[in-house]
């Protein structure tokens, strides 16, 4: 029981997390064929031994190449199913049905083998992938009944039950390490999403630092270049008129030089005053 509840409570963490079509829109297709690894590479090694088996054990019976045959179109859809369900969406509603018909075929050859119904786990594993969480869970159901149905015709109801149980827990298991592989997958891919927006908003902040460095430095000019001509322009402005007027005054009235003279001076020190002021704002010490 317990590996249904991690069956139940994992199918729900990935419709919910990892099927979300904005989460999986944002996903590349190297990243959702990467978190479709797990699943199919469970899916080749028992669809492996369903055909080695079956061949082994219908040689030299007429039966050989049919199994043969539903073995291969089964197989095909298979590896094909992850192309055409990343391309088509409809294509689940035409992939799931064939390859039922496909196992309902080979398990009611007789004689009767009972590892053919193998081929039911694969698809257990796709549907809780490709349906939402309770149009899986019918399908499931769906496979439980046609599984128990079939063994159990085949093998005798003890033996069939018994098969059935063990064929369940065998994929209980697998189903609940390929939604775990999933989940991991997604966080995988989510924390490296997240790494890259996160390096992305590091180099815009760099970007805003550096522009507000350069527009507190424009700021910082334009206030220096309002203050000199503000006040250093407007002293240089009165000592080049108090020059003319000291020009003026030496032709006219001698007397009155010293005094623009010393003004001149005057003028000059607050001048320098104001310029030392504006270099030490500019480099201090």
């Amino acid at each position: 029981m317990e590996s249904f509840r991690r069956v139940a409570s994992w199918s729900g963490y990935v419709h919910t997390r990892y099927r979300d079509p904005a989460r999986w829109d944002r996903m590349n297709r190297s990243e959702q064929m990467r978190g479709y690894q797990g699943g199919y590479l469970i899916g080749f090694i028992i669809v492996t031994v369903v055909a080695l088996r079956t061949t082994i054990f219908y040689h030299g019976r007429v039966s050989l190449v049919l199994v043969t045959s539903l073995l291969a179109i089964y197989s095909l859809m298979y590896i094909l199913e992850p192309w055409f369900s990343f391309r088509f969406r409809w294509y689940k509603f035409f992939y799931f049905p064939l390859q039922t018909c496909a196992v309902i075929a080979l398990t009611n050859l007789r004689p009767f083998i009972d590892v053919s119904s193998l081929l039911y786990i694969p698809l257990c594993i796709q549907i809780m992938r490709a349906f939402s969480r309770r149009a899986a869970i019918v399908w499931l159901i769906f496979y439980v009944a046609l599984l128990t149905l079939t063994l159990m015709l085949g093998l005798g109801w003890l033996e069939g039950l018994a098969l059935v149980l063990l064929f369940l827990a065998v994929c209980a298991f697998l189903i609940s390490y390929d939604l775990l592989y999933l989940r991991t997958q997604a966080d995988q891919a989510e924390s490296e999403r997240l790494l890259t927006d996160l390096q992305s908003a590091h180099q815009k902040l760099q970007e805003y630092a550096i522009q507000a460095k350069e527009l507190a430095a424009a700021r910082e000019r334009n206030r220096l270049a309002r203050e000199l001509h503000d006040s250093v322009s407007q002293v240089i402005f009165g000592i080049t008129l108090t020059a003319q007027s000291a020009r003026l005054f030496m032709e006219r009235e001698p007397s009155r030089v010293t005094d623009q003279i010393d003004r001149l001076q005057e003028m000059t020190s607050g001048a320098l005053s104001q310029l030392r002021s504006l270099i030490s704002e500019l480099h201090p010490q």
